[in-house]
C-alpha cells in the first residue's frame, strides 16, 4: 500500500519561507580584489650568498611590514628599508574607489605573492584586481637611471581588450568624449577620475605621489594606447607604469564592468560563491524550521 506524506506549514513557517525567498536571490558575489592582474619581474636575481641573503630578507620583511600596516590608513605609501649594503624601496597602491579595509586586505595578500611569483627578483611589480606593488633595489634604481634619454618616458606593462566588438550606434562618439573629460579632469582631481556618459565609463589613476603635470602627460599616453590597441572593443585596460586607463561601454549601472572574455575565468568563482551562499541560506533555513517545528510539538503537550 502506498503511504502519502503530509506536510504542513504553520503562519511563523510560511512567513520565515517567503522572507528567504527574498534572501536568496539577492545574494552577490563578492569582489575578489586578490586576483593577479599581471606581473613584472626584473630578469636580474639578487646574489644568493649567505652574506647577502640574511640583510636582503630583513629589508624586504621591514618593506613588506610598513607598506601593510600603512595599508588600512592609506590608499598610497612609499618607503626605503635597508642599509648601506642594500636598500630596496617600494610602495603599494589601491584603487581609489575601494573601502581602506579592502585596500589592506589586498595589500596584505602582496607579500605572498610577490615572493611566490618573483622570488630574488632586485625588481618587480604586481598587480592585483585592487591594489599593486612595485619594488626595486637601489642597485636597480641607478642601472635604470643610466638608461638613454630617448626611452619611452611611461611604458606599457600591460593591456587587456575584449574580443567582443561595440558595434553600437554612438560608440565612438562617447569614447572620445570620456577620454577627453579623463585628459582634462584627472590632474583637478588629484590623479583620480572617473567618468559616466550613456552606459560608458572610464577611469584614470595615477601612482600617488605624481606631480599633476606628470599624471596628465601619462594619462594622455594611456588614452593614445587605448585608442591605439583596443580601438572597437568593448572595453578594456591599459596599464603603464606610472598610471593606468579602463574603460567599458554598457557597463552594469550598478557599478561593475562587463570586462569580456578577461573575466570569463571568473564566472565559476562566482558561480560557487553564489551556490554556497544560496547553500547555507538554506541550511539555516531547516534548522530554523526544525527549531520552530520542535517549539511548536512542546507546546502542543
Amino acid at each position: 500500500m502506498a503511504s502519502s506524506i503530509k506536510f504542513s506549514v504553520n503562519a511563523d513557517e510560511l512567513l520565515f519561507l517567503i522572507l528567504l525567498g527574498f534572501i536568496l536571490p539577492s545574494a552577490k558575489p563578492s569582489t575578489d580584489y586578490s586576483e593577479l592582474i599581471y606581473k613584472n619581474c626584473a630578469n636580474e636575481r639578487f646574489a644568493d650568498t649567505s652574506d647577502t641573503a640574511s640583510s636582503r630578507a630583513q629589508a624586504f620583511t621591514a618593506l613588506f611590514s610598513e607598506l601593510v600596516s600603512h595599508s588600512s590608513q592609506s590608499k598610497f605609501f612609499r618607503t626605503t628599508t635597508g642599509d648601506d649594503h642594500g636598500g630596496i624601496s617600494g610602495f603599494y597602491q589601491c584603487k581609489r574607489d575601494i573601502t581602506n579595509q579592502d585596500c589592506h586586505r589586498c595589500v596584505a595578500k602582496l607579500p605572498d605573492v610577490s615572493n611566490t611569483l618573483c622570488d630574488r627578483a632586485i625588481a618587480a611589480k604586481i598587480q592585483l584586481a585592487g591594489c599593486s606593488l612595485r619594488y626595486e633595489a637601489d642597485s636597480f634604481s641607478e642601472e635604470k637611471d643610466r638608461l638613454p634619454v630617448g626611452r619611452i618616458k611611461y611604458e606599457m606593462e600591460h593591456k587587456f581588450c575584449s574580443k567582443e566588438r561595440a558595434e553600437i550606434e554612438g560608440f565612438d562618439e562617447q569614447w572620445n568624449l570620456a577620454f577627453e573629460e579623463l585628459e582634462s579632469e584627472v590632474v583637478s582631481r588629484h590623479g583620480y577620475c572617473t567618468v559616466e556618459r550613456e552606459g560608458f565609463q572610464a577611469v584614470a589613476q595615477c601612482e600617488g605621489d605624481m606631480e599633476g603635470c606628470e599624471c596628465g602627460e601619462c594619462i594622455s599616453e594611456a588614452v593614445e594606447n587605448a585608442k591605439e590597441e583596443c580601438k572597437t572593443s568593448v572595453s578594456g585596460r591599459v596599464f603603464l607604469d606610472r598610471c593606468s586607463v579602463s574603460y567599458a561601454f554598457g557597463y552594469n549601472q550598478g557599478g561593475g564592468y562587463r570586462e569580456g572574455e578577461e573575466e570569463d575565468h571568473h564566472s565559476g568563482r562566482q558561480l560557487a560563491i553564489i551556490l554556497g551562499g544560496g547553500a547555507a541560506a538554506v541550511l539555516v533555513g531547516l534548522i530554523l524550521l526544525a527549531l520552530l517545528g520542535g517549539m511548536r510539538r512542546k507546546d502542543d503537550y
